[in-house]
């Protein structure tokens, strides 16, 4: 691999929300005959979410029908068409129109095959100035060996992640802390990182393969970060470093604004981010496994959100924890399906920490006062118990003759919560095969 190879260009930004100029020129429209001619400014804009739109200004008294129809970026590819939604129509006494749309479609400039390195922009992921390049491991007898990795460009953050024979580096832009320290306060989106993505032995390979590598480590660190993140510009290059392509795609995964209840377990200081990541990449790549991680994952995320209180974020931590339950035990053929169904929730859930080796929360923590209160009054064995039940007193309405419902209080709610939250994220990171927990 070359060592500053690709040199793409690098989005940067001075403060959050800020557009992301793509195309600035002539343009037409064109709408079954009729073509219009005037400007074109081609950006990735933030809301209501990440994706790429266009503001389209020409004179005259004519109007434009809005909907579906096709752009023409005469300054940069004369001879083709990009599919966009025509949403919104102004018209100004001057005899100006200033015409809103989106692309409906990705629309790609250049070759994708051959390609010998992708790179990709994100947006609102947590500054760090780490850096792995070199490391050290243990071999069986506990003698120290030196690694030293390739790393990329200029950056003084950089972690570098190797899974199988990809090669994937994480850098820190140099916007990134003064971004963050705004977003802290306004909130928004910040460009913040760009990643790049090749073979470790510099073999050649299509974008769709790049994709689903990319679309792995995206999700994967939006489990890091606590909320959703998107791939946004990318770009691929050969093994010269050359250009071939650039892609402007609004993201299939609509990212999170930055937000302070987002969570992360990992310390920016640390490489722990990169120690399980090839835990990840095991189970994200078993077909038993992809689509269990990418639920458990998102409603995970989810459950931080608290849009609605406490309530939708218990059932969606008790949803996961289930669903890693019956996937873990079946596949371990640690019990029978029969076995499995004779279970209470919370019952299956406690077999799945067993087999873990993660410890129960004891239902006397003092850090828990309202759990434990009625844990006591009600005896519930342990704090799995007290997720089930709090869990069942929200989704199930109590009828005459029940033992008298408790109070769904604000307190036992965030209790409950931050206890499930433990579980489920203990659970995620020995899947994961972190190897502190």
């Amino acid at each position: 691999m070359a060592q500053w190879k690709p040199q793409p260009k690098i989005i940067k930004q001075k403060s959050p929300n800020q557009p992301i100029i793509l195309y600035q020129g002539f343009g037409e429209i064109i709408d079954s005959e009729t073509i219009v001619e005037g400007t074109s400014l081609v950006k990735i804009s933030w809301y209501p979410f990440p994706r790429v739109t266009v503001d389209f200004t020409y004179q005259g008294e004519g109007k434009i029908e809005l909907g579906d129809v096709e752009l023409k970026l005469t300054e940069l590819i004369p001879q083709e068409r990009i599919k966009v939604h025509l949403y919104e129509h102004t018209h100004y006494g001057t005899g100006e129109n200033k015409i809103s749309a989106y692309l409906t479609e990705t629309f790609i400039k250049g070759k994708t095959e051959e390609l010998s390195s992708v790179t990709f922009h994100l947006a609102n992921f947590f500054w760090f100035n780490t850096s792995n390049y070199y490391d050290f491991e243990y071999d069986d007898k506990g003698n120290e060996k030196e690694i030293q990795r390739e790393s990329w460009l200029d950056f003084e953050g950089q972690l570098i992640f190797d899974y199988e024979n990809w090669h994937i580096v994480l850098g820190t832009l140099e916007e990134a802390y003064d971004l963050q320290e705004k977003m802290q306060i306004q909130g928004g989106y910040g460009v913040t990182h760009i990643c790049k993505l090749e073979r470790l032995d510099n073999t050649q390979f299509s974008l769709d393969e790049g994709y689903e590598i990319i679309n792995a480590f995206v999700y994967y660190l939006s489990f890091v970060r606590g909320f959703l993140l998107s791939p946004l510009f990318v770009s691929g290059f050969d093994l010269e470093g050359n250009y071939l392509f650039e892609e402007w795609r609004t993201p299939t995964t609509k990212a999170d604004s930055w937000q302070s209840l987002g969570y992360s377990w990992a310390d920016p200081d640390s490489t722990e981010i990169v120690d399980i990541f090839s835990g990840f990449m095991k189970r994200w790549q078993d077909s038993t496994w992809k689509e269990v991680v990418q639920n458990s994952i998102q409603w995970y995320i989810e459950s931080f959100q608290h849009h609605t209180g406490y309530n939708t974020s218990i059932i969606l931590i008790q949803a996961a924890l289930e669903k890693l339950s019956w996937t873990y035990l079946k596949t371990n053929e640690c019990v029978t399906s029969d076995g499995f169904g004779g279970l209470k929730a919370s019952g299956q859930i406690r077999l799945l920490l067993k087999f873990l080796n993660i410890d129960l929360i004891p239902i006397t923590c003092d850090n828990y006062p309202q759990v434990k209160a009625e844990a006591k009054g009600r005896n519930w064995i342990d704090s799995l118990q007290a997720i089930t039940e709090v869990r069942n007193a929200i989704v199930h309405p109590s009828t005459k003759g029940e033992k008298k419902a408790f109070s769904l209080s604000e307190q036992i709610l965030q209790e409950t919560f931050s206890i499930g939250h433990k579980y489920l994220l203990s659970c995620l990171l020995k899947l994961f095969e972190h190897p502190l927990v």
